[in-house]
């Protein structure tokens, strides 16, 4: 990584200048020093460009011109992944995402196993791809994976039971919600959720908050369709869009 790179070279630099000039002990600090402020000047303008792109691509999204946002962020990838870790892979989320989205879901897999490092919502996404090719363990190690991540997000959980429910796996989907109130014991979602799969009723999922069509897009075809519009989901709001850090976010 580029931004790695150049501020260990200048750290390097620093470090190097001080023991020459002091001892070798004095160019510690300032070592120290000039890589972590290398670091924050290179992610902050990185992060700035990142952001000033993605903005970019928001009407390319709203009027479905899915060859040209792909296309878009593949350039992103090209001019900024190198720069900045973990970057690269932000945009294989995002990438991976257009396509689970128009439900191509083999053809997402790889680019979200490329963004999935720490993102409860691809991992998800992974368990779910898994999940509608009956590879019913990749889709349970995936599903726990992303509650792992982030215990706190309620969508883990509904998701993790519905499909164990969906499965015939009644007592585990419980205990997945169950497992979640642990986490998040003032979840009215996930206890409306207990109570239908404990009392053996049909779950609704029109109940649920609209970031379930993003997980389930199928779902939301079928919803626009029953209105007589057309199309699905796209990545918007309730996906993460690539960041590089949050002193980088503060820049900007």
């Amino acid at each position: 990584m580029y931004n790695l790179g150049i501020s260990t070279v200048l750290a390097v630099i620093a470090a190097a200048l001080t023991a020459f000039l002091l001892t070798p002990v004095a160019g510690i600090i300032p070592g120290v020093a000039v890589w972590g402020l290398s670091f924050f000047l290179i992610s902050r303008r990185v992060g700035v460009e990142v952001q000033k792109e993605m903005a970019a691509l928001e009407p390319l999204v709203q009027q479905r011109k899915i060859p040209e946002l792909k296309a878009r962020i593949e350039k992103m990838k090209t001019e900024w992944g190198p720069w900045q870790p973990l970057l690269m892979g932000q945009l294989d989320a995002q990438l991976g995402m257009i396509d689970y989205l128009q439900m191509k879901w083999e053809v997402a897999l790889p680019a979200l196993e490329r963004g999935k490092w720490r993102n409860w919502m691809i991992t998800v996404c992974i368990g779910l791809v898994h999940f509608r090719k009956k590879r019913t363990e990749e889709a349970f190690q995936n599903l726990a994976d992303a509650a792992w991540v982030a215990p706190k997000e309620p969508m883990v959980y509904v998701v993790h039971a519905v499909v164990l429910q969906r499965t015939g796996k009644r007592d585990e989907a419980l205990k997945v919600l169950a497992d979640g109130l642990k986490s998040i014991p003032d979840s009215d979602l996930l206890k409306a959720l207990q109570t239908t799969i404990a009392n053996k009723k049909k779950i609704d999922v029109a109940t649920f908050p609209q970031s379930w069509f993003q997980f389930f897009p199928e779902d939301a075809l079928k919803a626009m369709n029953m209105r007589g519009r057309k199309g699905g989901p796209m990545p918007g709001a309730g996906f993460p869009q690539p960041k590089v850090s949050r002193k980088a976010r503060r820049g900007r």
